[in-house]
């Protein structure tokens, strides 16, 4: 009889990835290997991109995603950015291409639903003004 497949949790919220960063002299660093999500920052509406150790599930990187921000996918399975709070040019390599574009997706969803709701208050804030 064949082994059986180890069942999958949430198959596509957790991406398996390496985290590199873009050293003084112009290497990419290697951080570690984990697992990706896009999820809330603790105590916050705010979201952002973790990565979780995949051995002993510390966080290996938290980036707040910001309207700012700006991704880019390179080829199928890389996704950097450089990160303004720290001056530092960011990178995940996807184990996988479909995880890759799952994340990707969620990044874009996430800025997209950013940018509608400051289009919303700057038109609140016009229509506001209008009435008094």
């Amino acid at each position: 009889m064949g082994a059986r497949e180890k069942p999958q949790g949430n198959a596509n919220s957790m991406q398996r990835v390496k985290v590199y960063r873009l050293s003084d002299d112009g290497k990419w660093d290697d951080q570690g290997t984990g697992h990706v999500t896009v999820d809330y920052m603790e105590r916050s509406e705010e979201l952002a991109l973790f990565v979780f150790d995949e051995e002993d599930h510390e966080t290996l990187l938290l980036h707040r995603i910001s309207p700012d921000d700006i991704f880019k996918k390179q080829e199928d399975t890389i996704i950097s950015w450089r990160n303004l709070e720290y001056s530092t040019e960011l990178a995940l390599s996807f184990q996988e291409n479909t995880g890759c574009s799952y994340i990707w997706d969620h990044i874009c969803d996430v800025q997209r639903t950013m940018h509608f709701s400051s289009l919303n208050q700057v038109g609140r804030s016009v229509e506001t003004g209008k009435n008094q």
